[in-house]
């Protein structure tokens, strides 16, 4: 005969650890996801400010296309507007009045 009592813990224990292992690779999941996502924002936003730095230098030295570290700046300027592009989209304007 089998003892029904010791077939049955150690289903419990099988289903508990199932589901905690399930459990625990759900979090990593979203942790990892959120820190890629994380990075990625990161990233954007270092060039983001690689392009602001290099809009500057252009415009401090006076000069409407800049290449620098890949990124390349371009500024158009008017009598009331300067605008600021980087790859033909354009990341800033400013009006004078």
């Amino acid at each position: 005969m089998v003892n029904i009592k010791k077939v049955l813990v150690k289903g419990y224990i099988l289903l508990e650890s199932l589901f905690a292992l399930s459990l625990l690779s759900m979090l990593t999941t979203i942790i990892l996801f959120e820190v890629d996502k994380s990075r990625k924002e990161h990233t954007e936003l270092l060039h983001q400010a690689e392009v602001l730095n290099v809009a500057k230098m252009a415009y401090d030295s006076e000069i409407n296309d800049l290449q620098i570290n890949g990124v390349s700046v371009k500024i158009v300027k008017s009598e009331t507007i300067i605008k600021i592009y980087d790859n033909q989209k354009e990341v800033l304007k400013l009006e004078f009045k």
